[in-house]
């Protein structure tokens, strides 16, 4: 099937017919000045070097090279659809340190850019596998579910930093559960997690994370970024330093990649400069027993107007060379000159197309969602943002048509921080983007962010009856989840005191028996003063009373740990 992308550039063909026109009044007008000197056979005969009918030869071939130029300047393409088919290969889960450490400049330039480049090589080599990414720094979030379709998992590498998460610190056990719980259900043994980070793990045990994905049938890769002498993170245009006011050293943590690697059945690879790591864990990735998919991918167009511009080319080239006389060559008349300017044309038409491309795809992807074909749509708008990332317009339409398909994950992802961009473009649209995404949060169950949202809708448009009353929905939702957060805080409270008084009664009767046995004891001894040696009962009896007391004592002391523990504030954001 071909698709023209930039159709429009096919009126261009229109003008054939009027340049055969305007050339056959030309011909009649200077045969009439001819006519003013004499017999025209007669003055003919005066210029024999002027061809008769090579005019409009040099014409028809003009008019070809015309037709291709404008069927190339419309863009036909091929290959483009969104299709189900079957997919043989692994899934892999790709988990991408975004803290601040990840700003150090051991790489080129530097860490975090690095990766993502990395990453986005890795991407245009799978074939068959699907994949997926994870972000994390303090916290870890899903940026782009188990996907098929590679387009998309680019379209979401670039977008990253390490602002993509707002709490820092690096929680690897956190970051691995988090992509553990991301596989599909299809994957039991077919399972990888790449673990791409500087190993400076400040907050959890991801040794016993990767112990838990082999037991889900996953194994853990690590590659480990960044050099073991360190290097300091810049930040806001000096170097990031900690509480004391000294400046940090990132460095990088091989012993716990090396460990977690080890416990996670995977592989650990230092990234380096040419090469960062990630073959070697695809070729072990490789050796997975293939699982077969069954997915809807979206395939890009391949361009093909370089071919129909080679063909214009090579008729005006022809009529190039030709003579405007019967005997002479004139290359440098006026077909040198147009060729001149169609030549240009050609080859600033890429620039052009590229320019005008985002908007044309727009279109079209807006044609599909009034038909209702909503992943029809999903294309066109994402083959506009890969003309031009940063188009709102094109990531408001994708998160709609996504929102329509029930991709609500998906949709929330290209919704993010449009409100500003819109307000600037149209105070309608920012109105309806803040409806529609109080729609998407009722969808999640984020009442709290619904809330907000239709709020700030209002505040635009302060007459929306339909947002008035999802709003009110809205509200009615958020009271609902609160008061059964409560409930569940109060129960949750009730069974701890429950559990305190319990323990602490075992302890009143522990204590209590506890010491009816010393003084059972000491009555024993009182009686049996001729005896010199205890019972080997009574020994053990005091013995077990000991150990109670000991464990009663270091039970006091893990509580205090995790309440402090609990308690404490992060000090490390990097």
């Amino acid at each position: 099937m071909i698709y023209l992308a930039q159709g429009g550039y096919l009126l261009v063909i229109l003008l054939i017919p009027l340049m055969f026109i305007a050339y056959w009044l030309m011909r009649r007008l200077r045969r009439r000045r001819i006519a003013r000197f004499g017999d025209p056979e007669l003055v003919s005969g005066l210029i024999p070097e002027v061809p008769r009918r090579k005019g409009w030869v040099k014409l028809t071939l003009i008019s070809i090279a015309l037709l291709f130029f404008a069927v190339g300047m419309s863009r036909p393409q091929i290959g483009a659809t969104l299709k189900e088919k079957q997919i043989k290969g692994a899934e892999i889960m790709v988990v991408l340190d975004v803290s601040n450490s990840m700003l150090a400049e051991d790489y080129s330039p530097n860490r975090l850019e690095r990766a993502k480049l990395a990453i986005s090589k890795l991407v245009d080599e799978l074939q068959g596998d699907r994949i997926g990414l994870i972000i994390f720094a303090g916290e870890s979030f899903v940026q782009l579910p188990i996907t098929s379709d590679y387009v998309s998992a680019k379209i979401f590498l670039n977008s990253i930093t390490t602002g993509s998460v707002p709490v820092q610190g690096t929680a690897l056990g956190e970051a691995i559960r988090t992509a553990i719980r991301s596989f599909t259900s299809e994957s039991e043994h077919s399972r990888a997690i790449i673990l791409i980070t500087d190993g400076e793990n400040h907050e959890d045990d991801p040794v016993s994370a990767a112990r838990d994905a082999v037991d889900m049938g996953a194994r853990v890769f690590c590659i480990g970024v960044g050099s073991t002498e360190g290097k300091p993170i810049p930040m806001d245009g000096g170097l990031l330093k900690d509480k004391d006011g000294n400046i940090v050293v990132t460095r990088l943590d091989e012993k716990t990649l090396r460990d977690i690697a080890s416990a996670g059945q995977g592989l650990y690879v230092r990234a380096g400069n040419s090469e960062f790591g990630l073959n070697p864990v695809i070729d072990e990735i490789r050796a997975f027993e293939d699982k077969e998919f069954q997915s809807v991918v979206f395939e890009e167009f391949d361009e093909q107007y370089m071919y129909f511009f080679a063909i214009a080319l090579i008729f005006l080239l022809i009529e190039f060379f030709m003579s405007d006389t019967r005997n002479h060559r004139n290359l440098f008349g006026r077909s040198g000159r147009a060729l001149t300017v169609l030549a240009v044309f050609m080859v600033l038409s890429p620039a052009v197309l590229s320019a005008q491309s985002d908007r044309s795809e727009v279109r079209a992807g807006n044609r599909d969602f009034k038909k209702g074909l909503y992943r029809e749509a999903e294309i066109d708008y994402k083959r506009a943002l890969i003309a031009d990332s940063a188009s709102a317009i094109a990531k408001y339409n994708l998160g709609n048509a996504l929102y329509k398909a029930e991709s609500y994950n998906e949709a929330e992802i290209y919704f993010k921080d449009l409100g500003d961009t819109l307000k600037n473009l149209s105070k309608s649209k920012a109105s309806d983007y803040f409806h529609n995404s109080g729609n998407l949060s009722l969808k999640q169950k984020k009442y709290q962010e619904a809330v907000e949202a239709f709020k700030e809708s209002l505040r635009l448009e302060p007459d929306n009856f339909e947002t008035k009353s999802n709003l009110a929905y809205a509200q009615k939702m958020l009271k609902d989840q609160q008061q059964q957060q409560q409930q569940q805080q109060q129960q949750d409270q009730n069974q701890n005191q429950q559990d305190q008084n319990n323990q602490d009664q075992n302890q009143d009767q522990n204590q209590d028996q506890n010491q009816d046995n010393q003084d059972q004891n000491q009555d024993q001894q009182q009686n049996r003063q001729n005896q010199p040696q205890i019972s080997p009962q009574a020994a053990q009896q005091m013995l077990q009373a000991i150990e109670d007391k000991e464990k009663q004592t270091q039970d006091k002391v893990k509580k205090a740990k995790a309440l402090q523990q609990k308690s404490k504030e992060k000090e490390k954001n990097w």
